[in-house]
């Protein structure tokens, strides 16, 4: 029997998406289907096929596999569970005194499709790491419709996770890119002190990298496909909705005087300690009412969502940069006043992704508006620290891309900027806000 998933019907104008699921779906890792394994989709005449050439499938390429388990930053999901048997992931799993970081729920949950024993089909195995239905759902009733029909709403009724839906997509991505209260997913500071990597993450970056499909005519027309501007807006607004939901849940942030520190800016504490005025970098921020030595709130993804405001709707952009400057100040308030700041701001971006959602992005003219604020100057003195300039320097990667902004001058200028961001111990704002004024030289010709 399928379990219905309950969505809304999507309208498209202009390729405009303009409405989003009426009901989010369940994560695959709590969908209650029993999961196959990645061996019931890697046959040859499924997604594994290599007789008639890469890419070559009726429907599908039918080399979705191999694209998945490709060596480089495309096949990083198949090597999930590979990390947790180097030296660096059995480190962490001491420091937290979890026994071997393979077998440890807090790794697997986010490592592997660690569905419950009960869930696991006989073909199915652990090590596949983040395998088809890690993403996809539990195949138990979908894959029938899957091999059979090229209905994909059949397919998503009966259990199949909608990606093609970025609002969906983004949701599942952040479970582990970001966090969720469920649990075992939520990489506390207590965890990346124990050596973790800081969490980053870009809803239309991360979906490029790890495509292992052809969104081709066949594809578009049994699904729909937002632009790639879209999907980086919306994959912004739902981090930071995302942040503040589990920021306002006291089993994660907890109940004290002061948030989970997870929530803070690594690198606003994690300076180099120097005497010598080059190695200085502290600087003041206009959104933030704080002085040197404070604890500041990861503001990246807001800052994103102030300059995508910019180009859609001004009075709105005001009201996130007031609303984000309050709950800075908060933070140094009560834990009353605080979450008082945080549910403001929630309230706003819920406007925010509204608006985002009805917004044609198919409109070049408002992609090149928003490019232009993401590099506009008044913004770029906010990038006063690292995570801010990553996030910057991804939305211009992506941004000019939608647009096509591909000679050779833009090109030189994109590396230029990406040359300050290689890493936070050499960030240097002064140069990257030099390097994106050559940037907003271009698109103003």
């Amino acid at each position: 029997m399928f379990r219905t998933v309950i969505i809304s019907i999507f309208s498209f104008a202009l390729c405009t998406l303009a409405s989003v699921y009426a009901q989010a779906p369940s994560a695959p890792l709590m969908d209650g289907y029993n999961h196959t394994g990645v061996a019931s989709c890697a046959t040859a005449g499924c997604h594994g096929d290599q007789v008639a050439g890469p890419g070559a499938g009726p429907v599908v390429g039918q080399n979705e596999y191999f694209r998945w388990r490709a060596f480089g930053e495309s096949g990083a999901h198949s090597r999930a569970y590979e990390v947790l048997l180097t030296p660096h992931a059995q480190r962490i799993a001491r420091n937290l005194g979890i026994g071997p970081a393979q077998k440890a729920d807090e790794c697997l949950d986010c490592h592997a499709d660690n569905v419950p024993d009960t869930l696991r089909s006989e073909r199915f195995q652990i090590s596949d790491g983040v395998g088809c239905e890690a993403c996809h759902g539990g195949a138990q009733d979908w894959l029938a419709f899957h091999r059979s029909s090229a209905d994909h709403a059949l397919n998503v009724e009966a259990g199949l996770y909608p990606t093609e839906d970025p609002s969906a997509r983004a949701q599942l991505c952040l479970n582990c890119h970001l966090g969720s209260g469920a649990k075992n997913q939520f990489v506390s500071h207590k965890i990346m002190g124990a050596g973790h990597p800081r969490l980053k993450f870009e809803l239309d970056l991360y979906t490029t990298i790890q495509q292992h499909h052809r969104t081709d005519a066949g594809y578009s027309t049994r699904k729909t496909v937002a632009p790639g501007a879209q999907v980086w807006a919306i994959g912004q607004v739902s981090a930071l909705q995302r942040t503040l939901d589990l920021l306002l849940d006291k089993k994660i942030s907890g109940e004290g005087p002061f948030p989970e520190l997870f929530f803070f800016d690594c690198h606003a504490c994690h300076q180099p300690i120097s005497s010598g005025l080059k190695d200085l970098s502290w600087r003041p921020n206009p959104l933030r009412p704080l002085g040197p030595g404070v604890p500041i709130l990861n503001d990246a993804n807001l800052f994103m969502l102030i300059a995508a405001a910019r180009g859609l709707d001004t009075v709105l952009a005001e009201r996130l940069e007031n609303n984000g400057r309050a709950l800075h100040a908060a933070s140094l308030q009560s834990s009353k006043q605080f979450r008082r700041s945080a549910i403001v701001l929630r309230a706003t971006t819920d406007e925010m992704a509204s608006r985002v959602l009805s917004a044609d992005f198919s409109d070049p003219a408002m992609v090149r508006a928003i490019l232009r604020e993401v590099v506009d100057a008044s913004l770029a003195e906010r990038y006063t620290n690292y995570a801010a300039a990553e996030q910057a320097l991804f939305a211009v990667q992506r941004l000019s891309a939608d647009l096509e902004l591909n000679s050779t001058e833009m090109t030189t200028a994109i590396e230029q900027a990406s040359n300050h961001v290689q890493s936070p111990s050499t960030y240097d704002q002064i140069r990257f806000r030099d390097a994106l004024r050559k940037i907003e030289t271009f698109l103003e010709q």
